[in-house]
């Protein structure tokens, strides 16, 4: 893939992976994570947050225009704060449950940030294996 999204995009002419490939993992976030995302001065709890973007929920579908630039946006990881972020938004969805999703996609991430972003996300990452491993295995073992 050439070009950074967190979009669909189509796989090079002759190319057989034989099952989808995805640019990057998105960690889910749940209630006990300290990951939230502040967004023109109100906060947004998070869907799941990857090193490409976050998907944030929100009660009203007025609160975000598709295409719309989001700049001094802040990201909470834990005990990490990332300021200074610019990000687009992307998509708007609905989820099974009823709750509104909008993805925003970084644009322009500093190196610093990039960095600890890949940090924190490696951590999440092997959190949610672990926790789906051990819900999934028989018991006893």
């Amino acid at each position: 893939m050439k070009k950074s999204s967190i979009q669909f995009q189509p796989l090079p002419e002759g190319t057989d992976f034989g099952a989808p490939v995805r640019q990057a993992f998105r960690c889910p976030v749940s209630d006990k994570d300290n990951v939230l995302a502040i967004l023109r001065q109100k906060t947004y709890s998070l869907a799941n947050v990857s090193a490409t973007g976050i998907a944030v929920y929100s009660d009203s579908c007025l609160d975000f225009e598709n295409g719309e630039i989001l700049e001094d946006t802040e990201l909470l990881l834990g005990t990490q704060r990332l300021s200074g972020l610019t990000g687009k938004v992307v998509h708007c969805s609905v989820n099974a449950s009823g709750s509104l999703h909008f993805g925003i996609e970084w644009l322009n991430l500093d190196d610093e940030n990039r960095e600890i972003l890949y940090k924190i996300l490696a951590k999440m990452k092997v959190a949610v294996l672990d926790e789906n491993r051990l819900s999934h295995d028989p018991p006893g073992e």
